[in-house]
């Protein structure tokens, strides 16, 4: 198993890949993610439910960061932490866009897109879309 730092510092990595398409990677650990994401973003309205993915992980990154540039992005991913285990998305995240979006938001963009959740054994990965545009 990897030390806490090196998956931070491989986080990091991808993060500034990540964001030259407009894409933000966050890490939590893996028993409590959704409670850390709340804490996060500040996020007050906590009743949203989590579904399990019905695609891939290169499908759900394509849709999540658009068809041209989701390649790159996703094998750097595989490279630097294998496939995750399970992919999660929420049922209606509107909620959660609004809260975390504009002006008073805590999210990398002030518009967002979308959102995953890559969970691995140890951690899970937050990717997040979106524009400042």
């Amino acid at each position: 198993m990897e030390n806490d730092k090196d998956i931070q510092k491989k986080v990091l990595e991808l993060d500034d890949l990540a964001m030259d398409s407009e894409v933000s990677v966050c890490l939590f650990s893996s028993g409590n993610y959704l409670d850390e994401f709340y804490e996060w973003f500040e996020i007050g309205n906590r009743d949203h439910e989590l579904k399990v993915s019905a695609e891939g992980f290169y499908e759900e990154l394509k849709d999540l960061c658009g068809r041209d540039v989701y390649r790159q992005l996703a094998d750097k991913t595989v490279e630097l932490f294998g496939l995750p285990e399970r992919i999660m998305r929420f049922e209606d995240d509107t909620g959660p866009k609004e809260e975390i979006e504009g002006p008073d938001g805590l999210a990398p963009f002030f518009f967002v897109f979308d959102m995953m959740f890559c969970e691995y054994k140890d951690f899970t990965l937050f990717f997040i879309s979106g524009t400042n545009n």
